[in-house]
């Protein structure tokens, strides 16, 4: 398979990461398969591990703002955190702002393992040629006729 660029690749983990959990492979597998996908598709020059962390960092900051926006379905209703005082309203948006840090960082280190088994595994790393040290000790320089 022809190597993609980043953007590209990271937009394939995307639709992947909607489509396993639609056929019952979500939760963790899908952010580890969703950073292997990433990071297996890009070129080589340009790829690492941190493409999966990346691409599973901005899946998190998408589904996060995503569930944010989307009430959930009570069976009640909540008193108003106003009325209760403005502390409590305070501790639910450190609370919001922790779970955004805390998934971040979650989603982020799945993705970053998964792209860091590509890279171990599956992408062949360039062969670094090894200069062979001439056992011969350097010459000094040649004498020339340029005198200082």
């Amino acid at each position: 398979m022809q190597k993609i660029n980043i953007e590209v690749a990271i937009g394939i983990s995307f639709i992947l990461g909607l489509i396993l959990p639609l056929v019952g492979l979500g939760g963790v597998f899908s952010l580890f398969v969703m950073g292997f996908v990433a990071t297996f598709l890009t070129k080589e020059e340009i790829t690492s591990a941190k493409v999966g962390a990346i691409a599973t960092g901005i899946f998190c900051i998408i589904f996060f703002f995503y569930g944010f926006l989307t009430p959930p379905t009570l069976p009640y209703v909540l008193p108003n955190p106003l009325t209760l005082g403005i502390f409590v309203a305070l501790s639910g948006v450190f609370n919001l702002i922790l779970s955004l840090i805390v998934s971040l960082i979650i989603y982020c280190a799945f993705g970053l393992l998964g792209g860091y088994i590509a890279m171990k595994f599956f992408i062949q790393e360039r062969e670094k040629k090894k200069k062979k040290k001439s056992k011969i000790p350097s010459q000094p320089p040649r004498r020339t006729l340029k005198r200082a």
